[in-house]
């Protein structure tokens, strides 16, 4: 009896932890914001074929740079394409951008940096050095070098900018790895026999990620703005693919007849930029117990 009454209690507190948690989230404005900020851009991204008045790729010289009008909402560019459309499916490239580059990031960072801060020696010394020389490298002039090698398909590019940015995530692991390794229950690990690999992934792991969690979602952001600059560069995806920025660099020519085309397209990046910082201050003041703290007091 006792026993049962013990697990009841046991999963009550579970369950007021989690509706804890939850009102946090609820509660916090910007990650609220950031929240519903992503899942309107997600949406737009998923149903783009249906949301677009128009082909994104489709031409009509006739109407080369069209003001904006009920057929054309944000006018059309130098071949007649819709900029509307071009914009919503441009949408599809920036989310996979981001998706992906913070998927590899993450998990590569998230193990380079577990292993240099728990192993510590030679080994630790050997990563930490790789890890400053690729943060010594601008991480946009290293994306777009490695895209000039392999070349300008997506996959290219987000395995580029994953590459370029790896080395925050791996830095900021280390750092939080160090704090957890003298604790006492990874002593209390050591001493009943775990492996060094089922520490990390089991214990070391679990309790430094939501640190490294916030600046994978800051992460995607950049991620993003360096797709644009390497679209209007030349180097993103290839027209006649819609993206963002190559959005940007086909309204330069059009930039004092025509504004609207690059500045509805710089708005979808700094809406989308902007909404990913939300979720991350949100995700950082919700997951961090001394921050919890100090906005309780606060508010």
């Amino acid at each position: 009896m006792t026993a049962m009454t013990e697990a009841e209690e046991a999963l009550e507190d579970n369950a007021a932890r989690k509706r804890a948690t939850l009102r946090r989230y609820l509660r916090h404005p910007g990650f609220m914001i950031g929240a519903i900020g992503i899942g309107f851009l997600v949406l737009v991204a998923l149903f783009a074929l249906w949301i677009a008045p128009h082909s994104p790729t489709r031409t009509d010289l006739m109407n080369t740079l069209a003001q904006p009008s009920a057929t054309y909402w944000l006018g059309t560019d130098q071949f007649g394409r819709c900029v509307l459309s071009r914009l919503i499916h441009g949408a599809q490239v920036s989310l996979q951008v981001g998706f992906f580059v913070v998927l590899i990031s993450l998990t590569a960072g998230t193990l380079l940096g577990a292993i240099a801060g728990y192993a510590g020696g030679f080994l630790e010394r050997v990563l930490v050095a790789i890890i400053d020389i690729m943060l010594a490298f601008p991480s946009f002039l290293l994306a777009l070098a490695l895209v000039a090698a392999r070349g300008n398909t997506l996959d290219s590019i987000i395995l580029a900018v994953a590459i370029a940015y790896t080395p925050r995530v791996a830095a900021v692991m280390r750092s939080v790895v160090l704090t957890i390794r003298p604790r006492p229950f990874i002593e209390a690990s050591r001493a009943i026999g775990l492996s060094t690999w089922t520490i990390i992934i089991r214990h070391v792991i679990p309790n430094a990620l939501p640190p490294v969690i916030v600046v994978a979602t800051v992460s995607a952001a950049t991620a993003i703005l360096a797709e644009a600059g390497l679209s209007f560069l030349g180097l993103g995806v290839q027209p006649p693919t819609p993206t963002w920025g190559n959005v940007i660099a086909e309204g330069q020519t059009a930039i004092t007849t025509n504004p609207l085309i690059s500045l509805s397209a710089g708005l979808c990046i700094a809406f989308t930029v902007i909404v990913l910082n939300l979720l991350g201050d949100g995700l950082r003041d919700t997951l961090d117990p001394q921050m919890r703290r100090n906005t309780g007091k606060l508010l």
